[in-house]
């Protein structure tokens, strides 16, 4: 019997046993269908982050953050040091080699007036970097620019949702909006940012929209006061992920050298973080696995179980075979093709099933689920290898019977 013969004698028992041939490959069809949703949804889930942190800095950013200490006994050298400073963000401008932009943010809470408009919301102190830093560019107007650093300018940008607040349907620019007692021309109004996961109406960075921008230089000069030049966090984009460590490691260094020593901030690379946070999930992925696996080996089981039997309903048709002339490898053939052909169909039907599992859950939690071709490969390679590993027995045991034993079989 050929390999074709062996196919096609394999579908006809399909059609012959078709409630058998279900119950046969249920657990192959649980098992490859919940290794594919959940691998759906981790991945959709990976690439949501991605391409959330690339909207505003990617993967080459890393955060510099304040961190207090925790001690319960402060030193005075502690005491003394006033945490993240301009300075702090100049030094590693000038001395980390891998940072191609540097935003020192400073933020303050003020009472902003236009006409009836009068409430108190939070002012960002920026630099000019920052636009680039957070991929956030005007729609109309300019960003702050190095010459309203250097003059402690009396302008401001504002973010959509912002200009909307303030000023209604009227164009803002040109407009002076008083911040605190003092006015500020508005010169610029930034394209709104949207991001939502899946089918959230919650848009992620709306915060972006409701901010307000002056130069750094004007809210120390103008509201703070602040003779030390403090900042709430530092923004460093890298020239490449793969430096993220070294430039982590640099910039860690010269603050540590700054301060005296005292860690009292905390430098974040994002790439970094990201990965933690995937090996982190690992440990779902792994029980998830565990369990399709788990399925697909009892599945596999069921499949020996019912191939034995069928030997056992075969055994005089074997037996004719082998007394024709058939050999003992073309018995086990024929019984590991059916075995892989049973296996094959129940990876095609639990892809489908997964696809369906998928997006229910997809549905349920609001996060849209991706069936990449490699999972449904990874999908049909398992059903055909747990076809090969299951069926073996039985193919093997089927090829070593004795044909005159097999004939007196009854």
């Amino acid at each position: 019997m050929t390999l074709r013969e062996s196919i096609i004698d394999g579908l006809a028992d399909v059609r012959a046993h078709k409630l058998r041939t279900f119950l046969q490959t249920l657990g192959v069809i649980l098992g490859v269908a919940s290794l594919v949703a959940v691998q759906g949804l981790v991945d959709s889930g990976r690439r949501q982050a991605t391409k959330f942190f690339a909207e505003f800095g990617g993967l080459t950013k890393v955060l510099v953050v304040n961190q207090p200490t925790k001690e319960t006994v402060v030193t005075a050298k502690q005491l003394a040091s006033a945490g993240l400073t301009w300075s702090d963000a100049e030094a590693i401008r000038r001395e980390v080699p891998f940072a191609t932009l540097v935003d020192p943010i400073a933020t303050d809470e003020m009472i902003i007036r236009y006409g009836d408009y009068e409430r108190r919301n939070d002012i960002s102190g920026a630099t000019p970097d920052y636009a680039a830093v957070y991929k956030f560019y005007p729609a109309r107007g300019r960003f702050l620019i190095p010459d309203d650093m250097e003059s402690q300018a009396r302008v401001c940008v504002l973010g959509d949702t912002a200009a909307r607040r303030y000023f209604g349907n009227e164009d803002p620019l040109g407009k002076i909006l008083t911040i605190g007692d003092v006015g500020f021309k508005v010169v610029g109004v930034m394209k709104r940012k949207e991001f939502y996961f899946g089918d959230d109406d919650h848009n992620a960075l709306e915060w972006m929209n409701r901010e307000t921008y002056i130069p750094l230089t004007a809210l120390y000069a103008r509201f703070t006061g602040d003779e030390r030049k403090r900042v709430g966090y530092i923004n460093v984009i890298v020239d490449k992920v793969d430096n993220n460590p070294k430039a982590a490691a640099a910039i860690e260094a010269v603050l540590r050298r700054r301060h005296g020593g005292i860690k009292d901030f905390d430098v974040i690379n994002r790439a970094e973080r990201l990965k933690q946070r995937a090996q982190q999930n690992q440990v779902f992925d792994i029980v998830f696995l565990v369990s399709g696996i788990v399925s697909l080996l009892v599945g596999g089981i069921v499949i020996m179980n019912i191939m034995l039997a069928s030997f056992r309903e075969r055994i005089r048709e074997v037996g004719v075979r082998k007394a024709l002339g058939a050999r003992g490898l073309d018995i086990a053939l024929q019984f590991l093709v059916e075995s892989v052909l049973v296996t094959t169909l129940g990876g095609g039907m639990g892809l489908a099933l997964g696809v369906v599992f998928a997006q229910i859950i997809s549905n349920l939690i609001g996060q849209p689920a991706v069936i990449t071709m490699q999972m449904a490969l990874i999908g049909v390679i398992s059903s055909v290898t747990v076809g090969l590993v299951f069926g073996l027995y039985p193919a093997v045991k089927a090829s070593r019977l004795n044909p005159v034993e097999a004939l007196r079989y009854e």
